[in-house]
């Protein structure tokens, strides 16, 4: 008789059903981010939220501001899954790593916008300036080289591109004149606005896919911990949800993890990925070969290699993208079956 009570009450109140799997052991899981910044607030919010504990995760966060270093970390086994830069994990996996994507928060890079100082109006005069960027042979460099292609400029002849610091040096060296341009983020466009500095190009309107916040894992770890790979998906998934439909909470969160005071900045940042982040995190593939194309100038492993290397394929799973669908009805992570 109670079992047929316990099996109605579960029927008519999911509540319960939470309970009673909520007391199960919760499975322990590092995970880490590369840099401060909104672009990888999810993770923040599915931590605060509670909705890694209620797929019964029992998450660490760790801040690694090294992609070398992180990429490191997560094939020693230290780290178990990331958020970062996916094209660490494409030049990593070209070295011989089993690093692999299984999803990218967006397409897009937070690096959106190529803010120039008040002299220049058109790509063409970027001819002969000097460009700033944070460090070498890092995301910004990257960006900025691939942007500068596309605008018809060669990166290594037509402009400088000089290693600067993080976007407030960036900024005050562009105030300056010391540098005539850089790539800066969302909630640093709202500081190069008030000091009067103009946008030169929106790079989301190139239509070129980025890899830049990407959900990172080693195939072992794949292997070994499916299970706790898709639950960490499936709160990343549920933590979208919760990010583009609760705005304070969300907002509160980031500036608990950026420590920011200005509202106006962590709005930026907040209506930029509520505008880019995707429903459904596939991996990039465009992103992938974007970054290949880059790589290859310097590296010629990068060249006429297969794609298909550097994001979860198949797996036990068949299926190509196995660890991201939303379904139809509670709008939650399921199993792709074909």
């Amino acid at each position: 008789m109670m079992r047929i009570l316990t099996v109605l009450l579960a029927l008519y109140c999911p509540c319960l059903v939470f309970s009673v799997s909520a007391a199960e052991p919760f499975t322990k899981l590092s995970a880490a981010y590369g840099t401060i910044t909104s672009g990888y607030s999810v993770m923040w919010v599915a931590k605060d939220a509670g909705i890694f504990a209620q797929n019964g995760l029992d998450v660490e966060i760790l801040l690694i501001q090294s992609s070398p270093i992180l990429a490191s970390a997560m094939l020693s086994g230290n780290v178990g899954l990331a958020i970062m830069g996916g094209a660490a994990a494409v030049t990593s996996n070209l070295s011989g790593s089993d690093l692999v994507l299984i999803g990218s928060l967006r397409k897009t890079s937070s690096l959106s916008f190529l803010v120039t100082t008040k002299d220049i109006s058109r790509s063409e005069q970027l001819k002969g300036k000097i460009l700033g960027i944070d460090r070498y042979g890092g995301a910004g460099d990257f960006i900025l080289r691939l942007v500068l292609e596309k605008l018809g400029l060669n990166p290594d002849k037509d402009v400088t591109i000089r290693q600067v610091g993080q976007s407030p040096v960036r900024l005050a060296a562009l105030q300056a004149g010391v540098i005539q341009g850089t790539t800066l983020s969302a909630e640093d466009k709202v500081a190069a606005d008030k000091l009067g500095l103009p946008l030169l190009l929106d790079v989301r309107k190139l239509g070129v896919e980025f890899l830049g916040a990407d959900i990172v894992a080693t195939r072992r770890m794949i292997k070994s911990e499916e299970a706790t790979v898709r639950r960490f998906m499936k709160s990343l998934v549920e933590g979208i949800r919760y990010y583009k439909t609760r705005k304070l909470e969300t907002m509160q969160t980031m500036v608990r993890y950026m420590k920011v005071k200005d509202p106006a900045l962590i709005e930026a940042g907040y209506d930029f990925n509520v505008q880019e982040y995707q429903r459904k995190p596939y991996p990039s593939v465009g992103g992938i070969q974007v970054s290949l194309e880059q790589i290859s100038q310097t590296n010629p492993k990068a060249k006429n290699v297969n794609i298909e290397r550097f994001f979860v394929l198949k797996r036990p799973l068949n299926a190509r993208f196995p660890f991201v669908s939303t379904h139809r009805r509670t709008n939650l992570l399921s199993k792709i079956t074909g």
